[in-house]
């Protein structure tokens, strides 16, 4: 793990790197992707649920994030994330291209979907995977932006307007989501609601996120 980490921070030091050449006017940006990127899990929360035996549990996930070069996505930095579950860590259930950049003075996130994407399955480990993804294999997912905003050491996102990030899943009619994360804590809210407000599925209402811990604090160096 420790080869694979040295692998991945080098890969992460050349990508934004270049991408700081052409956007060094925004160190903010720039932090909250380096922030994001890594390895990152749920397992403390979720074994904190289980020995306490609460009503409702906290999944044990996993989250790799590393940047990914599309030249189409201009004026900001694009990461590939990957969702897996701890059972199967070879088998990503959801897979993501990130886009982050300012627009109208605010740091906004852009979520595309991937065409294809068991192609680019388990990039984190081997990053080289990513040059076979290409702009017009992504779609957007339309409604879904979130804007974040920097609080001090840390950066707090949610969904600009939850209703019009629609979703079908388990009943719902739309997605809730909010994000906070720091050096070595993401906390990732997402939630689904029928057309009435009724909650379908994520975390019940009152309830706190998935708070992922990354696998590795000694690999991130980030713009303060």
């Amino acid at each position: 793990m420790r080869a694979l980490s040295i692998h991945v921070l080098c890969f992460i030091s050349l990508l934004l790197g270049a991408s700081s050449a052409a956007f060094s006017q925004d160190r903010d940006v720039r932090k909250l992707a380096c922030l994001m990127t890594g390895s990152w899990n749920s397992f403390r929360q979720a074994e904190a649920d289980e020995a306490a035996k609460t009503e409702y549990r906290h999944t044990r996930a996993l989250i790799r994030v590393l940047p990914v070069a599309i030249p189409e996505l201009k004026k900001g930095i694009a990461l590939y994330v990957e969702n897996l579950l701890a059972e199967k860590p070879a088998q990503p259930y959801r897979q993501r291209v990130y886009f982050f950049s300012r627009i109208d003075g605010k740091i906004n996130l852009r979520i595309y979907r991937i065409s294809r994407p068991e192609e680019v399955a388990n990039a984190y480990q081997n990053p080289d995977l990513l040059k076979k993804l290409s702009f017009d294999r992504l779609t957007r997912e339309e409604g879904c932006d979130l804007v974040y905003e920097r609080t001090g050491a840390a950066f707090k996102g949610r969904i600009i307007d939850a209703k019009a990030c629609q979703s079908t899943l388990r009943g719902a009619a739309y997605t809730y989501s909010e994000s906070e994360i720091s050096k070595d804590e993401w906390i990732n809210l997402d939630q689904g609601f029928d057309a009435a407000g009724n909650h379908k599925w994520g975390p019940p209402p009152g309830t706190v996120g998935h708070i992922f811990r990354r696998e590795d604090p000694s690999t991130v160096k980030c713009p303060r």
